[in-house]
């Protein structure tokens, strides 16, 4: 008898050999018609709008992707010894787990613990538990008061008297409160700078009824002195600054979330807004057209679904609600104590995803509808979306100027949708001015160099998507512009900070696409806006981890001041400053009559009343220092160039060891951008893509320069 025609004894169980492989076979031609539908652009495109972003990954402001990390020596394999950071920036982290990059191996499974071996492992962790807290009982000096006059600047948690004079109490909330309302936010020392542009944003557009709560005492006494209406929310957590999804971030959320308790059980309406949110206008006689809305919060959703100041439209407006900017009345105090409940039950749960699934349970539509509210919360409580356009992501703001579009003054504007951490949401706000910088940042020891960019009208024509897909034949234009502008960058930098010792005020930057941390064929799906766009200069270049980060110069050279492209028409900038110019015009050819060769200070002309000097294309590093070196020129706060077009460096350096140490510099600055569908599928920006060089990942490049994903 065949194998085929042998059946079962009578008791046995039949097999089931058939049913899995038809299981199988219907598996297989469900992935083959997928793939099938992929392959066609119509399905493609409804590919990328099905994809849903269900958060911001950077949504309070006060995340770390960046830190001192020692810098570590790691051998080339040409021998040569090359400087690198010994951690990885987040977007490269992000890019890790998904799409965006080639996913690292996985360790080989430890085999599974015994039934037994587990019951002893989680009675072990009961007694350990038992321990920890029979050991925290013994050690009441954690929650002792601390001697007075204790060093805040090594705070080590303890409760000292100050805090507990400014423990929040209902006198003061109310004395403070603002028609009832009480805008919050909160912070560390490290973020004192943030806070003071947050306090100056809040009393400039006439909100009195404001708080900042201070996580360790060195923030509060500053405040102090600043006649802030502040109070002590001594967290022990840290000093320094939050790491974006580490367990010191997750634990600052859940603070966040007490403070919306602690208020509320103070009779206040609670405004939340992360220390990044900066206040462009008065919410409060908005928050007053909703006196029914329970809970109102903004949003990540990337369109508008109103063309006016009126809620967006539900459920139109589908995208996750961010908690960076939110209304909270009384009647919610219910969700909120289950909302800590929740977060506090399981560390791994994400405030602002728990904050999502709460507001969504049992959620219906108002009958009969009005101002576009509907029920959350299992029907319990009245909700409404800010509007997109006016209470601002970083996206809608700064990338879209959808406000702007649509003749819209914002209320407000959140540091979301970036990509350089805190020294990105930073330059985000200074190039729209409106970070609040001292007067010393507005000056400079030596001066600066400023240029115009050339070339842009004829790359601009086909930056944008060329075919609308989801492949490197998509992004050709966009690459091609973003190279043209680097290599320009490359030059200015070089001028700047390495020959005349001065800071670069960057210009305006252009992008044909879009970044996001997914696939996609221009936008950020769900976004609509022009392509070509002016970009923020995050998108293009790495802040935390490349231009504001602090690197060896022995190594890498004088490291690159700069300050964004708006920073000229700042209303802080002084006359004495800007108009102390000078245009250095790079003459179109070396023997053009009048055009310095560097071999003397170029002659200073005044033309139209404007100082001039007039320099060769092509000179070394020594012959435009010399060109550059009259007196006038040399003490002029600013040295506009007409154009970069013409230089070479760092192949013009005339010392080896400068242009190899300017070199290794230049590895550092380029961001990525992402992303193609591939693994990985991001794209670094390279800003020696046209010369031959080895880059930071070791890859060899000829001076010829392509799309090419990963690492």
């Amino acid at each position: 008898m065949s194998t085929r025609d042998k059946r079962p004894a009578p008791g046995q169980p039949r097999r089931s050999s058939g049913v899995a492989l038809g299981v199988l076979g219907i598996m297989l031609l469900a992935f083959f018609a997928i793939v099938f539908m992929l392959g066609r652009p119509s399905y493609r495109h409804q590919f990328e709008e099905f994809i849903h972003h269900p958060f911001d990954p950077h949504p309070i402001g006060i995340d770390k992707r960046h830190k001192d990390t020692p810098l570590t020596d790691i051998k080339a394999d040409a021998g040569t010894t090359t400087v690198a950071s010994s951690t990885k920036t987040e977007t490269e982290k992000k890019s890790s787990g998904g799409t965006a990059a080639t996913p690292s191996p996985s360790p080989s499974p430890s085999p599974s613990p015994s039934p037994k071996a587990e019951e002893k492992k989680a009675e072990a962790k009961v007694e350990e538990k038992k321990a920890e807290e029979k050991k925290a009982e013994e050690k009441p000096k954690e929650t002792a008061v601390a001697k007075k006059g204790e060093d805040d600047e090594d705070d080590d948690g303890k409760i000292t008297e100050l805090d507990t004079k400014y423990k929040p109490t209902r006198e003061m909330v109310q004395k403070i409160a603002q028609n009832g309302y009480l805008m919050v936010t909160w912070a560390n020392y490290h973020y004192f700078d943030f806070v003071k542009t947050w306090v100056t944003h809040v009393k400039r557009v006439g909100v009195t009824g404001y708080i900042v709560g201070a996580m360790d005492d060195h923030l509060l006494k500053e405040m102090i002195k600043l006649e802030y209406n502040c109070f002590s929310m001594k967290s022990g957590l840290t000093l320094g600054d939050f790491g974006w999804g580490s367990a010191t971030f997750a634990k600052m959320g859940r603070e966040k979330i007490r403070l919306i308790s602690i208020f509320l059980k103070l009779d206040v309406n609670v405004v939340i807004a992360d220390v990044d949110v900066l206040w462009l206008r008065n919410p409060l006689p908005y928050f007053e057209r909703y006196p029914e809305a329970d809970i109102l919060t903004s949003s990540d959703n990337m369109a508008n679904t109103v063309k006016d100041e009126s809620l967006e439209k539900w459920p139109d407006a589908g995208a996750a609600a961010n908690i960076g900017i939110m209304l909270f009345r009384k009647k919610s105090l219910d969700f909120v104590e289950k909302w800590i409940e929740i977060i506090e039950a399981d560390d791994k749960v994400w405030d602002q995803n728990a904050f999502n699934d709460l507001f969504r349970r049992g959620v219906r539509s108002l009958e009969p509808p009005n101002k576009n509210l509907f029920l959350g919360y299992d029907g319990t409580l009245t909700m409404g979306i800010l509007p997109v356009s006016i209470f601002c992501s970083g996206h809608t703001m700064y990338v879209q100027r959808l406000g702007q579009r649509l003749g819209l003054q914002p209320y407000a504007v959140h540091g979301t949708f970036q990509f350089s951490g805190t020294p990105g949401k930073r330059h985000r706000m200074r190039e729209f001015m409106l970070y609040d910088d001292p007067p010393a940042y507005y000056d400079h020891p030596v001066g600066f160099v400023s240029f115009d960019l050339d070339g842009l009208p004829e790359l601009l024509k086909n930056a944008g998507p060329a075919t609308n897909g989801f492949g490197l034949d998509n992004v050709q234009g966009h690459f091609k512009l973003v190279n043209h502008e680097l290599q320009r960058l490359r030059q200015a930098f070089a001028i700047s900070s390495v020959i005349t010792g001065r800071a670069l005020v960057m210009p305006e930057l252009w992008a044909g696409l879009d970044r996001w941390w997914a696939p996609h064929s221009g936008r950020i799906p769900g976004a609509h806006f022009d392509l070509p766009f002016v970009c923020p200069l995050d998108h293009i270049l790495d802040l935390e981890n490349g231009m504001a980060r602090k690197f060896p110069e022995d190594h890498y050279g004088p490291a690159t001041d700069f300050r964004e492209y708006s920073f000229f028409n700042n209303s802080r900038m002084t006359p004495a400053v800007r108009d102390n110019k000078v245009v250095v015009e790079v003459c179109a050819a070396a023997n053009k009559p009048g055009c310095s060769d560097g071999s003397k200070p170029a002659q200073l002309l005044t033309e139209g009343g404007v100082k001039k000097v007039k320099i060769a294309p092509g000179l070394d590093n020594v012959a435009l220092a010399k060109a550059l070196s009259d007196p006038v020129v040399k003490a002029a706060k600013v040295l506009h160039f007409t154009t970069m077009a013409g230089f070479d460096f760092p192949r013009a350096f005339k010392d080896a060891d400068t242009g190899k140490r300017f070199t290794e510099r230049m590895k550092l600055y380029g961001s990525i951008w992402c992303c193609v569908l591939a693994h990985p599928g991001h794209i670094h920006y390279d800003l020696l893509w046209d010369m031959p060089h080895t880059d930071k990942f070791q890859r060899v490049w000829n001076g010829t320069w392509e799309t090419k994903t990963g690492p």
